[in-house]
């Protein structure tokens, strides 16, 4: 995708036209024409979702009345695996409405849905689709993606994982994963120290997910992790996988990370370049961190950011400062820049807003200003 196009646009005519020619190419009685005239002229005025949603149901409408006759069709037309063992690009985008028709029309067809999925993942991912089936038969879809675990395709191992989260972004929640998340957990466990930088990502990010619910249940499991697999691989998924706990200040991720939350230190008042910035300018700040320590200390420095939101309050996020190792009695000058340009992910509104740091999850000094 260039500037100008939006995630949406993944789905557009090229990648229906493929689709098309790929059934066409598997299933002579497929109706090309119809297929593409049920999707083409209400494609540009629909979001990713519902792009994504029109072509599943179009072609359930246009393959076969049976639907296994109607997933191995899918199956057959998917082509070869690819030869790369990570996730680039957006050309794989075009497995995903056809996971959706299997989820959306093949829930009551257990063994031909998760088989076609199977197949599916492998050539792209099925983490969303793979979720009514474990909703609906728990204890059969765990079976399998445990067995997924030692599969030879990365795309298939990190499917157990990323199909597992319990808040995936762009799908609905597993509330019972959220509840407890041990049977996720005896799944990461098979994956924690996979070979594939893939995997291992999913593996954090769904910790990550698990901490958000269960923050105690992630440090003692990573805690574990860290004494008996201890190595580079492993410290990054710690890492990755404590991120949002150690923005949060959690003590016992911070221990983990070697951050002690009681360290004695100074820190300045925060100089501001602007006091009144105007909204898609960017703010200069500087503050002096000092250690009061006999011995040296590592601090992992972080702002936040108090936004006004559109309700009149303020929301905070916190963002990376530097991570040091500071000498005994040593004084560093910590100096960033924030901007707010406005961004599709975060719309600044004017009004009073605030800079804090913050040091091994304790926060410290406090600056005020107002976005005009």
């Amino acid at each position: 995708m260039t500037k100008q196009t939006q995630f949406r646009d993944v789905f557009n005519p090229a990648l229906v036209n493929k689709l098309a020619g790929n059934i066409t190419h598997v299933w002579d009685s497929f109706e090309r024409d119809a297929f593409l005239e049920a999707i083409l002229p209400q494609l540009e005025s629909l979001s990713f979702g519902d792009r994504n949603s029109l072509i599943a149901d179009s072609l359930h409408k246009h393959l076969p009345d049976d639907f296994q006759r109607a997933a191995q069709t899918l199956v057959n037309a998917l082509g070869p695996e690819p030869a790369s063992d990570s996730l680039s690009g957006f050309s794989g985008f075009i497995v995903m409405p056809q996971c959706l028709f299997i989820s959306r029309y093949g829930l009551d067809d257990f063994d031909t849905s998760i088989n076609a999925l199977y197949e599916m993942t492998k050539r792209f991912t099925a983490e969303g689709d793979i979720r009514p089936f474990i909703e609906k038969y728990p204890e059969e879809t765990m079976t399998f993606l445990h067995k997924l675990t030692q599969d030879k395709s990365p795309f298939a191992r990190r499917l157990a994982s990323e199909g597992t989260r319990p808040r995936l972004p762009l799908f609905s929640r597993l509330p019972k994963f959220q509840r407890d998340p041990l049977p996720v957990i005896q799944l990461l466990e098979k994956l924690k120290t996979d070979t594939n930088l893939m995997v291992r990502r999913s593996v954090a990010n769904n910790l990550n997910d698990i901490a958000k619910d269960n923050p105690d249940v992630v440090v003692e499991t990573l805690s574990g992790w860290q004494k008996t697999n201890p190595s580079k691989e492993m410290d990054w998924v710690i890492s990755h996988s404590l991120r949002t706990l150690l923005k949060d200040g959690h003590p016992g991720a911070l221990r983990l990370m070697g951050y002690d939350s009681n360290i004695e230190i100074s820190v300045s008042e925060i100089h501001l370049s602007d006091e009144n910035p105007a909204i898609g300018d960017e703010i200069n700040f500087s503050f002096t961190v000092t250690s009061l320590e006999d011995t040296a200390s590592k601090v992992m420095i972080d702002y936040i950011v108090y936004f006004m939101k559109a309700n009149g309050k303020q929301a905070p996020k916190v963002f990376k400062a530097a991570k040091k190792t500071l000498a005994a009695g040593e004084t560093i000058t910590i100096t960033k820049k924030h901007s707010f340009q406005q961004r599709s992910t975060r719309k600044h509104y004017s009004g009073a807003h605030s800079l804090e740091v913050q040091i091994n999850g304790k926060k410290y000094t406090r600056a005020n200003f107002e976005l005009v």
